[in-house]
């Protein structure tokens, strides 16, 4: 197998495009794909709000439910990703970036003293990301994906595309109408 793969996808996640829309902004995702037959991966990057409504630690039991549920929900590539039959792709990885998983601790202390907890993690601005690596056994039979990630999360209005295909590289700007990218 060759290891030239990620480096492809390293290089598009570098490209100065990707620094441009790499900005934080609601109702706005990006989607990286970079396809070198047969593997396919396929990377989604979104401000949190998009995804939950918040962006803090989950300060609430309806709140770590949402988290819990996101991350579970995330792992499925087939609900947010689907790609045609006929390409006979395997889901063989999938990487979760969790914007602040490190910061995660109970609260609930049984001490009969009072202390304060002064956090100063700056969340204001957390985003999610998640990779999914594919083996496409009939890579040439992947001419489009369908995308439901916008039917799944509403409050992405709009999904900038960038991708590395053998023919080059290639931008797309798709709106909350629009769920079919083709692969050129």
């Amino acid at each position: 197998m060759r290891k030239k793969f990620p480096s492809l996808l390293g290089m598009l996640l570098f490209t100065p495009w990707a620094c441009a829309v790499g900005i934080h902004q609601h109702g706005v995702a990006q989607l990286d794909l970079a396809l070198e037959p047969p593997q396919l991966s396929v990377a989604i990057h979104s401000p949190l709000a998009n995804l939950i409504g918040f962006e803090h630690p989950p300060a609430t039991p309806q709140q770590q439910a949402l988290w819990v549920g996101l991350q579970q929900q995330l792992q499925q590539a087939q609900q947010h990703i689907v790609l045609p039959d006929a390409a006979a792709c395997t889901l063989q990885a999938v990487r979760l970036s969790a914007p602040f998983a490190d910061h995660e601790h109970n609260h609930d202390h049984d001490h009969d003293h009072d202390h304060d907890h002064d956090h100063d993690h700056d969340h204001s601005h957390a985003d999610l990301s998640v990779e999914y690596d594919f083996h496409c056994t009939q890579a040439a039979a992947l001419n489009s994906l369908q995308l439901p990630l916008m039917q799944n999360f509403p409050a992405i209005e709009r999904l900038d595309v960038q991708m590395l295909t053998p023919s080059g590289q290639h931008f797309f700007h798709l709106n909350h109408l629009e769920h079919r990218l083709p692969l050129p």
